[in-house]
This record gives C-alpha cells, sequence and structure tokens, in this order.
C-alpha cells in the first residue's frame, strides 16, 4: 500500500532538511524488504551523498536499519514504536480488531483498519495471515489516496456532499499505475457507485498485481469515520472470491458500526466533513 504524498501540497512553510527526512521514510516504509542507497536516491531525487548523510543519521537515531554493511536499509524499531504511539490513541482500534481479525481467520488474507484523523484517511492497524509466504504488508500511518485505495474510494464516498464535491476538487489525481483514475469525471462516477454498492475496489490502481476491497464503518451518528479493507494478491484473486470477501467485508463492517452506535462512539474527527464549510486547506 502506498502512501500519499498525495492529497495535498507542499506548505508555504516547508522546511527542506524535514521535507527530506520525511520522503527517505517514506520511500522506505514503500518498500517493506529494504532499499539500497541507490535505490534511495532514485526514488527520491536527490543527491547521493545528501542521502547518504540523512541515512546515517537516521540509522544513528535507530529510525533506519542496515543488517549488513553496504546493504540496503530498511524502517528501524524507533518508528514501530513512533506507530505503535499512535495505534494506542485510537479509541476505535479495540471495537475494530475482533473483525480485522475474522476477515483474516476466514480468507487467510491481510486486513487492514483506516480511519478519517486530523482531516486524512489513515491506516491505524493491520491483521496478516501467518500461513501465506505470499502476502500484502500495509505500512502503519500509510495515508489513502481518495482516487485510487478502496479505502481512500469508500470514505470519499460517504462524506456529506459538499465535503465530497470540496474534496474532489482539490486531492491531486496523481497516476500511481497505469489503471489509476485521473479523471474528476471518472473518480466522481466511482464514489457514486461505491455509495450505492456499499464496497469499493481497487484493482491494480496503487500496487502493480494487488486487489483491494473495502467497507465503511460508521459511528452513532451515522457519520463514516473509518474502513475496513483486504489485499489479495492478483495471482490468489478472482471473480467469485472478490465478491465473497465483499460480502463479508460489507456485513463485518455493519456489525462493526451498529456495536459502536450501542456504545455510543462518535469519531472525534469532522474536519473531512466541514471541508466545504470551513474553507480548510486541502487534505
Amino acid at each position: 500500500m502506498r502512501s500519499s504524498e498525495q492529497n495535498h501540497r507542499s506548505p508555504a512553510y516547508s522546511i527542506e532538511l524535514i521535507d527530506k527526512l520525511v520522503r527517505v521514510l517514506e520511500t522506505l516504509r514503500d518498500a517493506p524488504s529494504g532499499l539500497t542507497l541507490h535505490d534511495i536516491t532514485v526514488r527520491t531525487g536527490y543527491v547521493k551523498s545528501s542521502v547518504h548523510r540523512t541515512l546515517a543519521s537516521l540509522k544513528w537515531h535507530g529510525y533506519v536499519e542496515q543488517p549488513a554493511p553496504g546493504g540496503p536499509y530498511q524502517l528501524g524499531v524507533k518508528c514501530l514504536l513512533l506507530a505503535r504511539g499512535l495505534k494506542d490513541s485510537v479509541e476505535l482500534l479495540p471495537f475494530a480488531r475482533p473483525y480485522l481479525r475474522e476477515i483474516v481467520d476466514t480468507f487467510d488474507e491481510s486486513a487492514y483498519l483506516a480511519i478519517l484523523r486530523a482531516g486524512r484517511g489513515i491506516f491505524v492497524d493491520v491483521c496478516e495471515p501467518w500461513r501465506r509466504d505470499l502476502r500484502l504488508v500495509g505500512p502503519l500511518g500509510a495515508e489513502v489516496h481518495y482516487h485510487a485505495t478502496a479505502a481512500g474510494k469508500i470514505l470519499a464516498a460517504y462524506l456529506p456532499p459538499r465535503a465530497r464535491a470540496a474534496l474532489l476538487a482539490r486531492i491531486d489525481l496523481k497516476p500511481l499505475t497505469p489503471r489509476t483514475m485521473t479523471k474528476r469525471a471518472d473518480v466522481k462516477k466511482e464514489w457514486d457507485d461505491v455509495a450505492r454498492v456499499g464496497t469499493a475496489v481497487n484493482k491494480e490502481e496503487t500496487i502493480v498485481g494487488a486487489i483491494f476491497l473495502a467497507g465503511a464503518i460508521f459511528d452513532a451518528e451515522r457519520a463514516i469515520c473509518g474502513c475496513i479493507s483486504v489485499g489479495i494478491p492478483k495471482a490468489r484473486h478472482s471473480s467469485a472470491l472478490g465478491r465473497q470477501i465483499a460480502t463479508r467485508v460489507k456485513e463485518a463492517c455493519r456489525r462493526l458500526s451498529d456495536s459502536l452506535a450501542e456504545a455510543g462512539y462518535v469519531h472525534e474527527d469532522r474536519q473531512l466533513h466541514k471541508i466545504a464549510l470551513s474553507g480548510a486547506g486541502p487534505p
């Protein structure tokens, strides 16, 4: 699951050094098996000597690891500790985890939880199968792409109409693969279809060789607050399996939403719901 550089422009107060650190970390996050110095240089577009110094500093602080001298770099344990801090602050997680595990146990595929937080869609938890040699791994903290990821489509589809229209006008329709939608009319139609059907599909629109399906989670006020998605390698996907997973995810999200209603859970983040009214910056 690739991150969103994505649905927001660079701020006027951007600090170059911090931008470089974040870019390097996000590049490594999108490559769980690690990347060489050359790979990182190519993907970030930065000068090799500058990337090397950045990696050395991150390595010293424990945010980047290099298991073998001269070998690939990967995210370090300090990043895991930061992600754990994010997870511990999300009140929706205890409600959602049993449903993630249920889906993984049923289909033996990875399941992900994304929520609306600070006006963005963020992946905050993943439940993975243990028996699969080939499985899709979703990095914690990655942002959804509203025009491409199944999670992003379902979150956008159930926003209030004015907020949804404002979001469509603001997002960067960046092509991530040859199958990514890049026309606003196409994205709008996709969101309309998702809202009608109740599930969203990402057919290699963010990662070539990967299919994702997602269902919506609503809080006690029936406001969209998150979603559950399932990732399937294309080699294991079929139309019949896709229909089974979509049905099960939709039903699990309905039961989870009912549990949130019974518990009186109201998701505190309404920033994205109000963007058409508040004039807030692009999400």
